[in-house]
């Protein structure tokens, strides 16, 4: 499945003229780049998120109602209004994002940003925006061996997109957690218990950035956090969704 919904980019990079930038996902130049930070539009078809999804939690789902949600939210909803995932978390999106982390690549990380943006403003069209960006936050220890918090990188790049303030110092991170990856969701959500802390009052309408979700344990306990301080509503938006 991966590779077939990845294999116009090969076969469109066999063809392409060497002119304009260079995606930074496939390497190759393109006419149609008009940064040298972008993903080109064959690249960008193939990661994009294709067919109906469930509109609280992100998870693939049958049904042609955009603001559908799957069985488990409908049963059990999620402290949050909505979530919006930009990619498939599988490659090169998987390998971009941990280069983004892990590298300092942080071009990569600009770039899925960019297109997330694109994507939050065709599905706002209708409806409110948030009033303010809150990345989700790194404990210190954490952000001091990484050198910089990827969530606020995201938001920052967003915020520069579809012109809503960002602010970092709002929502704070008070225990450091152990990595997340390979655990199960009730470790997960045992592990970001009383991990997180709002210190002054929120506005009414408020997205959380994170760059992927999984279990979505983080995001649900930043945002019954968040909506002890004044928010009413809150949006989660992410690269990617797994």
């Amino acid at each position: 499945m991966v590779y077939k919904r990845f294999y116009p980019v090969l076969l469109d990079a066999a063809n392409r003229i060497l002119a304009g930038h260079s995606c930074v996902l496939c390497g190759l130049r393109a006419e149609s780049l008009t940064s040298p930070k972008a993903i080109c539009q064959v690249c960008l078809a193939a990661i994009q998120l294709s067919g109906n999804c469930c509109y609280q939690c992100g998870i693939s789902i049958k049904s042609t109602d955009g603001q559908q949600k799957c069985g488990e939210c409908l049963h059990h909803p999620k402290p949050y209004h909505r979530l919006i995932a930009s990619c498939h978390y599988d490659f090169p999106v998987n390998q971009a994002i941990s280069r983004f982390k892990f590298d300092q690549q942080l071009h990569l990380g600009k770039a899925l940003a960019k297109a997330l943006s694109q994507l939050i403003l065709d599905t706002y069209q209708d409806d409110e925006l948030p009033q303010l960006l809150i990345p989700i936050p790194l404990h210190r220890k954490r952000l001091a061996e990484r050198g910089f918090n990827q969530s606020q990188l995201i938001a920052k790049t967003i915020s520069h997109n579809i012109l809503i303030p960002t602010v970092v110092n709002q929502l704070i991170r008070v225990k450091n957690t152990p990595h997340q990856i390979g655990l199960k969701a009730t470790q997960r959500k045992q592990n970001l218990k009383n991990a997180f802390k709002v210190k002054s009052q929120l506005p009414r309408h408020i997205a959380l950035i994170d760059d992927v979700v999984t279990t979505g344990s983080t995001i649900t306990e930043a945002t019954k956090q968040c909506l002890k301080h004044g928010a009413e509503t809150i949006d989660i938006w992410c690269l990617a969704k797994t």
